[in-house]
């Protein structure tokens, strides 16, 4: 069985193997050792702190297989982009162009470079080991952590965003990329990636253009591209789309993949979720699979396992209760798998 809990610095190793595991384009995951350690020191300085409203905290969750103790995931939020630097995106619009003289009336999409979701909260990169990549696997490790956004709603903006890796082959090739940034980066994808990870975001001002790219005018390679999942992204965006994120016409500056956002209210696990106290039996083998979470902060742990949902509460097998350290009668937080 799975849990998931908040990282640690003894997790480092098992993140540096997903890191290099997960390749280009996961841009908030790099496979670099002081960027992963950061993320871990955010994490614990997060959890620690007296929050009442979104800031810079951040906070990154791992998977466990428990069958062999061993590390299979890794997940994370963001409670506010844009504190530091500006958080860049395309959004796509339309320009009119019209001639009354010649009765011609155009059309035209364009990508406009803004950063609208500054100062809003987002999901950051799901990772999960090829092996572990199943429906189990992959809606805990990204329901988790909507899960511990319900318990504590005030340290997360009313808006949730999340970017969705674009195309690129498996050598690293983009072909918006090729056909739009490298032309401003003088740099191939891959490094302008990993930069975009590890150094201050302030050389993507300096570089990108400064005005509208009509899409018509790119490659026609570039503009099939353009809000294109990763083949190796689909599960992912399929949960989040299940649970009710939509697209609104914005995309990554570099692979031009998908972003997608939900308010908090109207996002299912969120708005879903019950609290109640938990009984406990031996065996519930035929009961229906539920993601269970427990814990404050730092103390957050969450599952899948069998329950039976009831107005007074959930009862859990003796093993569930086993994994997640609580007692019959402790308050847990619940929602059908």
């Amino acid at each position: 069985m799975y849990l998931v809990r908040p990282v640690d610095f003894s997790d480092l190793p098992a993140l540096e193997r997903l890191a290099q595991q997960a390749g280009i384009g996961f841009t908030n995951f790099p496979a670099n050792r002081d960027r992963l350690n950061d993320r871990i020191a955010s994490t614990k300085r997060s959890m620690q702190s007296s929050v009442s409203q979104p800031g810079d905290e951040s906070y990154s969750f791992v998977l466990i297989d428990t069958s062999r103790d061993s590390i299979v995931g890794v997940c994370g939020l963001e409670a506010m982009v844009g504190a530091d630097t500006p958080f860049y995106s395309y959004r796509i619009d339309e320009v009119v162009h019209a001639s009354p003289q010649m009765q011609i009336h155009n059309r035209i999409s364009a990508l406009f470079l803004c950063h609208d979701y500054n100062g809003t909260s987002r999901m950051m990169a799901l990772v999960v080991d090829r092996a572990h990549q199943n429906h189990i696997a992959m809606s805990l490790l990204s329901r988790a952590r909507l899960l511990f956004i319900a318990r504590h709603k005030e340290r997360f903006t009313k808006r949730l965003f999340v970017e969705l890796r674009g195309e690129s082959d498996r050598h690293g090739i983009s072909p918006f990329w090729d056909s739009l940034g490298k032309h401003f980066f003088s740099m191939d994808f891959q490094k302008a990636d990993y930069l975009s990870g590890v150094s201050n975001k302030n050389f993507i001002a300096d570089l990108m253009p400064r005005y509208p790219i009509y899409v018509p005018t790119l490659p026609k390679e570039a503009q099939d591209a353009i809000g294109v999942v990763h083949e190796e992204s689909d599960k992912s965006a399929e949960i989040l789309l299940e649970e009710g994120f939509q697209f609104r016409n914005y995309v990554d500056i570099f692979d031009a993949g998908p972003t997608v956002e939900s308010r908090l209210h109207d996002i299912h696990t969120v708005a879903n979720s019950k609290l109640g106290q938990a009984s406990v039996e031996d065996d519930l083998s035929s009961a229906p699979m539920h993601l269970i979470a427990t814990g404050e902060l730092g103390d957050f742990r969450a599952t899948a396992a069998p329950a039976y949902d009831s107005h007074a509460g959930i009862t859990i097998e003796t093993a569930t209760q086993q994994r997640l350290k609580i007692l019959e009668g402790d308050k847990i937080q619940w929602i059908p798998l």
